[in-house]
């Protein structure tokens, strides 16, 4: 999925807002850190009350009318994107709700990658994961979601059976009776990305439950997950949770206790 970021803002303890009614031609992500807020959408009734942990999206060219109920904090993401990917298709204006860990980690990654300096490229990373995490795990848009064909459910079924070895593509394909370009094509279509990328989202959620399950060492758990090299893998968990794996590890088993 192509994201375009236009800027971020990171706002602190806001008391009033400059507009209260806004329109723009770019889509929105709105992060709450803390304070709250009303939103209210051109096309519903009732407001949104936001509070700390919220995440709201607000689509293009959707008017919105805002109210402080107490000094709020929040990062504001500001972007164009692909309007006919599956992903966007399944995000409509309005609050996303998330498993916990998944909404904790955008957070952590946002307020990691917004100390960095350069971090346009980190920013967007976050974007494109609030839709994919949002088009995975989002219970009301279940019912929308199509089963992917019996070729691209018999490619992932061998993908979380070997998530340990290398996998490649070609030989996957061959697999499913499809071409190289047949797969790539199917894969974009039905799961709104490629069978390397799904590949990367898989191992990376696996290594999660290892890091926070067992006692491996993270070269351990790289081998365990298909990564040959365990600086390129510390590398893609960074990216992905905002975190080394270690430092992942240390954060989450420390709050369990």
């Amino acid at each position: 999925m192509r994201i375009d970021l236009i800027n971020y803002i990171q706002r602190e303890d806001i008391k009033e807002f400059r507009n209260t009614v806004i329109k723009r031609k770019w889509d929105m992500l709105i992060f709450v850190t803390g304070g709250e807020y009303s939103i209210r959408l051109e096309n519903k009734a009732k407001p949104t009350v936001l509070k700390q942990g919220d995440i709201f999206f607000v689509g293009a060219e959707t008017e919105l009318t805002r109210e402080i109920l107490l000094p709020v904090s929040f990062y504001h993401l500001a972007f164009y994107s692909e309007v006919e990917h599956p992903f966007y298709k399944s995000m409509s204006s309005g609050k996303i709700s998330l498993p916990s860990e998944q909404q904790e980690s955008l957070f952590k990654s946002l307020k990691y990658a917004s100390l960095l300096p350069n971090n346009n490229e980190l920013i967007t990373h976050i974007i494109e994961r609030a839709f994919v995490e949002q088009y995975l795990f989002c219970k009301s848009k279940k019912q929308n979601l199509k089963p992917f064909s019996d070729d691209i459910t018999s490619a992932i079924n061998y993908m979380k059976r070997n998530l340990e070895k290398k996998i490649d593509i070609d030989e996957l394909a061959a697999m499913v009776y499809l071409s190289h370009s047949g797969l790539i094509w199917k894969f974009n279509k039905e799961v709104g990305t490629t069978p390397s990328q799904y590949l990367n989202l898989l191992r990376l959620g696996y290594s999660k439950q290892l890091l926070l399950n067992h006692s491996y060492s993270i070269t351990e758990i790289s081998e365990m997950c298909g990564y040959s090299n365990p600086f390129y893998f510390t590398n893609q968990f960074r990216k992905y949770t905002g975190m080394s794996p270690s430092k992942f590890r240390e954060y989450h088993l420390k709050k369990d206790v």
